[in-house]
């Protein structure tokens, strides 16, 4: 399982705690275009793990399917 990384969580706060990309690049020391990188990056993976426990979920569903059928 991939995880964020330290890094990009603290971006995420930072954002979070401000409510600017600017605001929040300059309180993690970083220029915006590297906190704006971070958050798009924190994103992806979010992204890409909800859509593999969608799949395992679904791959659960079919089994219970196919178990109700027999």
């Amino acid at each position: 399982m991939i995880i964020p990384t330290l890094r990009q969580l603290q971006y995420l706060v930072a954002l979070g705690e401000t409510g600017s990309f600017s605001r929040a690049a300059e309180s993690c020391c970083v220029t915006q275009p590297t906190l704006s990188a971070g958050i798009k990056e924190l994103e992806e993976l979010l992204a890409s793990l909800r859509e593999d426990l969608e799949g395992q979920k679904g791959a659960e569903n079919e089994e219970l399917q196919k178990a109700k059928a027999r």
